[in-house]
């Protein structure tokens, strides 16, 4: 049976992979075919923010309540899946970066290169608390306040 811990790594990780997905199909669209943009108005700041509200933040929030979840037992599992959300957080901006230059001027958000770059960050936060879940598994540490029996 899967226990919460497990069903909320997982949930992060679909909100993360979610999130990647959409803003790579998103670049795309701004892009357009042969990099001209799309042929309908848009306005792209509010999908940003949109799909920011909708899947990154939820998964980076998600990611940390699992670590507060398992942060005094540790789970390899747990810690691997929580590892693998920052790594695909990591490399689904870095593919977005990639593809910010092709923007077309009109449509460019100033907002989106900051963005990448705290998602970014985020991800390498996201991997070191994965990695402290791997480590601390097996070793039962006391809450500050409890009486050990």
């Amino acid at each position: 049976m899967v226990n919460l811990e497990t069903s909320v790594s997982l949930a992060s990780l679909g909100l993360i992979v979610m999130f990647v997905l959409i803003m790579y199909s998103f670049i795309s669209f701004l892009v357009g075919p042969q990099s001209q943009g799309p042929d309908i108005v848009v306005q792209p700041e509010g999908v940003l923010i949109q799909v920011v509200s909708i899947s990154a933040a939820p998964g980076i929030i998600l990611a940390a309540v699992t670590f507060g979840l398992v942060r005094y037992y540790g789970s390899r599992k747990i810690g691997a899946i929580i590892s693998i959300c920052g790594i695909v957080l990591i490399i689904g901006n870095i593919m977005i970066l990639s593809m910010i230059p092709r923007i077309p001027q009109i449509l460019f958000v100033p907002g989106i290169i900051p963005l990448t770059y705290g998602l970014l960050a985020a991800g390498i936060g996201i991997i070191i608390l994965g990695i402290i879940v791997i480590i601390r598994e097996g070793k039962i540490t006391r809450p500050f306040g409890e009486e050990s029996s």
